[in-house]
């Protein structure tokens, strides 16, 4: 494991699959978390939640639990993160069908928007799971990600560049309008941005352009989850597929097991403390990266935070308890909100009618779906080709290019029950968003 994590979240079950880090039960015996988790939803729906984030956390976490019981005990269907998929597709369902109150779906937004939650979650799973890596991996992988980030933005563009031209479709507008918004890293950091490219490049609203490349982040994303789940299931089945397939949440291949430094049994009061210590660890260095980002804001806080998650690995002699901390507090928040923040995203991001949209047009619908799975193959290959294992690397440099972004990345690893390689989809999320914004804008002028 690329992670310190060898609690009972990291152990592999009887069958040889992993438990998840996701605890949709949230640590509650099944006969006392559905009542509960029932009644909070039914108070949402007749009565609407006061504001703030005690009513906020417990609407999305009770949402967010039922939804992935429900999804997790469907046949075939767990295989695949069912679960998540539940999660992040219903309350958009149910939002955009009104089936979910106005003031419900108001208060969710509302807590998830003026509590930057999700700023909040991925930032202690960053923290935490870097500080948490071995050292000598950290230095080996973290290098070696950027060679399949890149090869896939290459191959992607070429390939259906090419396509377009080929088939009449425009090189243009399959660029724009299908690679861009798939591999840009999600809505704020690469549908925008396009779409005001394309309005600066052709005139009009960037807006109305914007509406137009939404459904391609939604569907891909959505793809990813599916693929993640399926990866994982073939992974469990076919481990030694072939030489370097499966790491099991293991990005790059080391020859000697790792030693595992902290991660042991605490006391309930060593729990507490080193959650308050990871808390505050977290906070401090978020604060530095959204400072540096704000001199350069070309460059998202979140790639500052893991450049200097990385730099104090590697560099400082970083004491065990803070470690510890950062550690813990990984764990009690990948155990506790990334349920509720499937929940949030989905009815603030997600828009169930606007993704339907793409059944209008199969080529669309076709090619958003083909990005995809070319840039898993393509991250998979070029990743095993620099002693990466397939599946992490398909994941990490494919599945973190075309999914939703942060809140992306968490459902994928969700799906693929791999959330220590959060680090290295946030790379792919940022960095390779980034490059493809900036390709983008240089081939803006020469091909819309």
């Amino acid at each position: 494991m690329t992670s310190t994590r060898p609690t009972e979240s990291e152990v592999d079950t009887q069958d040889g699959e992993r438990a998840s880090d996701m605890n949709s039960t949230l640590g509650l015996p099944m006969r006392w978390f559905v009542p509960m988790a029932v009644a909070i939803v039914v108070l949402a729906y007749l009565f609407t939640p006061a504001k703030g984030m005690t009513a906020g956390f417990a609407t999305t976490m009770a949402l967010g639990g039922l939804l992935m019981v429900m999804g997790n005990a469907i046949p075939w269907f767990n295989r695949i993160g069912g679960g998540v998929i539940l999660a992040i597709l219903v309350p958009a369902v149910l939002f955009s069908y009104n089936l979910m109150p106005e003031r419900t779906a108001t208060a969710i937004d509302d807590f998830y928007t003026l509590s930057a939650f999700g700023e909040f979650v991925v930032a202690a799973l960053i923290v935490g799971s870097i500080l948490g890596m071995d050292r000598s991996l950290l230095i080996k992988a973290g290098s070696r990600i950027i060679v399949p980030i890149v090869a896939t933005i290459a191959v992607c563009f070429a390939l259906f560049g090419f396509i377009g031209y080929l088939t009449g479709y425009g090189l243009g507008k399959m660029l724009f309008y299908v690679v861009g918004p798939v591999l840009g890293g999600g809505v704020a950091a690469g549908a925008i941005p396009i779409s005001e490219i394309i309005a600066q490049n052709t005139g009009g609203a960037s807006t109305d352009y914007l509406s137009m490349l939404v459904p391609a982040v939604v569907v891909a994303n959505t793809v990813c989850i599916v693929v993640a789940g399926a990866l994982a299931w073939l992974g469990r089945r076919k481990p030694n597929l072939f030489p370097r397939f499966n790491g099991n949440g293991e990005l790059a291949v080391t020859k000697s097991k790792m030693i595992v430094p902290v991660g042991r049994a605490v006391s309930s009061a060593d729990a507490v403390r080193s959650s308050i210590i990871g808390l505050f660890t977290a906070g401090m260095l978020f604060m530095i990266a959204d400072a540096m980002s704000f001199y350069l804001p070309s460059i998202h806080s979140y790639v500052f935070l893991i450049v200097l998650c990385a730099i104090a690995k590697i560099f400082l002699p970083i004491p065990d308890f803070l470690v510890q901390g950062a550690d813990i507090w990984y764990k009690l928040v990948a155990s506790a909100f990334i349920p509720a923040i499937l929940v949030a995203v989905s009815i603030v991001a997600i828009d169930f009618k606007q993704v339907l949209t793409l059944l209008n047009d199969p080529v669309y619908m076709f090619s958003t779906i083909a990005v995809v799975f070319v840039a898993l193959f393509a991250a998979g290959f070029v990743g095993w080709l620099v002693h990466l294992h397939f599946i992490e690397s398909a994941i990490s440099g494919g599945l973190g290019l075309a999914d939703f972004g942060s809140s992306g990345d968490l459902a994928v690893l969700g799906a693929a029950n791999r959330l220590e390689l959060l680090p290295f989809l946030s790379i792919s999320s940022r960095i390779g968003g980034g490059l493809v914004v900036l390709t983008l804008s240089i081939l803006g002028p020469l091909v819309l």
